[in-house]
């Protein structure tokens, strides 16, 4: 699949773009401009050097997509999604974006008027910008680093999303990453709930050390769970 990648250089966009190009995946790097896409492009190929990374300007490479992912700060959303509006109708987009603010207590979550536009969600405000795509809420929870080493994550990714075609698409996708199992939590509604989970994340690996990854447990009818290769 031809899979466009909006923010691969930061570290959540560069472990998918890793775990995807090692799947077999070709990785567009969208970025505002050809110059900043071969950089990006080329950070790439030194993680991975026989993935397939193909740098393009944002719209171009929204045009050659079959799937987008979005994992820009929350903050850029308004400038870059509209542009791109066009090329990215009728495919689906997943965002990563996490609405976040950090004081002394830790991560809290950003919501309502706060966003741009004042969003429910960053995931609302994307499908508000780019009304013809299916915008897909996923892979918010996962720990970069991990994705990066390619390591087993042992992690549940939460899929919101209004077309029940577009979060099976995502699913599927899913079996790609390293020990993750996608499991479909519902309408776009429920973003807010995966994206505000982030920001416990954070305040749990800042208290406790390490990466915490989302399991959930007791689901009979679910998908096994990945288990780590030997």
């Amino acid at each position: 699949m031809k899979i466009a990648i909006f923010g691969g250089t930061g570290d959540l966009g560069r472990g998918l773009a890793i775990c995807f190009a090692a799947a077999g995946h070709e990785i567009i790097v969208g970025s505002r401009s050809q110059e900043r896409a071969d950089q990006a492009a080329e950070g790439l190929r030194e993680a991975l050097p026989d993935g397939n990374f193909v740098p393009m300007e944002n719209v171009a490479a929204a045009s050659a997509a079959e799937l987008a992912i979005v994992s820009i700060p929350w903050e850029g959303i308004e400038q870059t999604i509209p542009p791109l509006a066009d090329a990215l109708a009728g495919k689906v987009l997943v965002t990563v974006a996490n609405a976040l603010k950090f004081g002394k207590s830790g991560a809290i979550a950003i919501q309502g008027d706060e966003l741009p536009a004042g969003g429910q969600s960053c995931a609302h405000v994307i499908q508000d910008l780019a009304p013809e795509a299916k915008v897909v809420v996923a892979y918010n929870n996962l720990p970069a680093a991990a994705l990066q080493a390619r390591h087993h994550l042992g992690a549940d990714v939460l899929v919101c999303g209004k077309s029940k075609e577009a979060r099976d698409t995502v699913i599927a996708l899913t079996n790609d990453l390293p020990g993750a199992r996608g499991l479909d939590a519902g309408p776009l509604a429920n973003a807010l709930i995966i994206e505000g989970f982030t920001a416990l994340v954070i305040n749990m690996n800042k208290r406790y050390g390490g990466e915490a990854s989302l399991v959930i447990t007791g689901l009979e009818n679910a998908p096994a769970a990945p288990t780590a290769a030997h």
